[in-house]
């Protein structure tokens, strides 16, 4: 996905203008290149520019961006762009269903629209979005008004068809899911896949233990210790599936159920357990996301 796709002609102008008005953004195309420059605008430019920001959708106020992503507004619209980009790149990679239409996607768990917000710019998909946090879920109904956004429960069902949409993904939701809950919404993607089509999830694997390991930060993030950081990855090689319950201030935030923690998953685990009779595992990319969580792109097999 090419930035310049999602770029209306009225953004370009304004960073042209920038470019005559102020030398710093002028000497930050050079440096960063036409693709770069978009990025900067997407994100950086939208949270300083006042212009920008009156071109670009709305951008949700810090307590609904702390929820789900960094509150800081430019990393949340950055991380956004290159999420939004690894989608739809791993997408065309791997659909096998070329239509005329637009695709219909789902965003499972789309939180306040970080990622919707740029693929709904662009013409050949359809977008939809799906949320336990109600609160979320009408943001994005009056903020993301081409995003079709509704809630979702704890558990399925979910209220679409059998088979409507050509790819679903779902970004920092596996990671957070027990067991049983896993198999549970496995089962429901399944279902609303169309035949053939492509699903994409998120999984805490070991490039995240390895982060986790080094970093306070991701420590205090994921309520351990540094020791305790280290049994977990230790423990990962031979317990496929660790889940860790979250304290109960994180999880009233998080507003995602009583079930909200951090779960690991590795990647010989997804192999087995995750095809559940109706999806191949086409790929998995450790750290295929930011170099933070893995990625596994799932194919629906056709039904018989």
């Amino acid at each position: 996905m090419s930035l310049l796709e999602i770029t209306s002609q009225e953004m370009l102008d304004r960073i042209s203008e920038l470019c005559t008005q102020r030398p710093d953004v002028e000497t930050l195309k050079y440096i960063l290149g036409n693709e770069g420059i978009l990025e900067w605008a997407h994100s950086a430019g939208v949270s300083t520019d006042h212009k920008l920001r009156d071109i670009a959708p709305n951008v949700p106020p810090y307590e609904m961006r702390s929820i789900v992503a960094a509150p800081s507004e430019s990393v949340f619209l950055w991380s956004g762009i290159k999420d939004a980009q690894m989608c739809a790149a791993l997408f065309d990679s791997h659909n096998l269903n070329k239509r005329e239409r637009p695709s219909k996607i789902l965003d499972f768990g789309c939180g306040c629209g970080r990622t919707a917000r740029f693929l709904q710019l662009m013409s050949r998909f359809d977008v939809y979005g799906s949320d336990i946090n109600q609160k979320l879920v009408s943001w994005c109904q009056n903020n993301l008004k081409t995003v079709i956004t509704s809630s979702n429960d704890l558990l399925p069902p979910l209220q679409y068809r059998d088979g409507e949409f050509d790819f679903i993904f779902s970004l920092s939701i596996f990671t957070h899911l027990p067991e049983a809950s896993v198999f549970a919404w496995l089962d429901e993607l399944a279902r609303i896949t169309v035949d053939n089509g492509v699903v994409l999830l998120t999984s805490h694997g070991f490039p995240a233990l390895d982060i986790i390991c080094g970093s306070k930060q991701h420590q205090q993030m994921f309520q351990v210790t540094e020791d305790d950081a280290r049994a977990l990855l230790k423990l990962f090689s031979s317990k496929l599936f660790i889940y860790r319950s979250l304290s109960e201030d994180i999880i009233r935030a998080a507003n995602a159920g009583d079930d909200y923690g951090n779960s690991f998953t590795h990647e010989n685990y997804i192999r087995s357990q995750w095809t559940r009779n109706v999806f191949e595992v086409v790929k998995f990319i450790p750290g295929g996301m930011r170099g933070w969580q893995d990625v596994t792109i799932l194919r629906r097999r056709p039904r018989t």
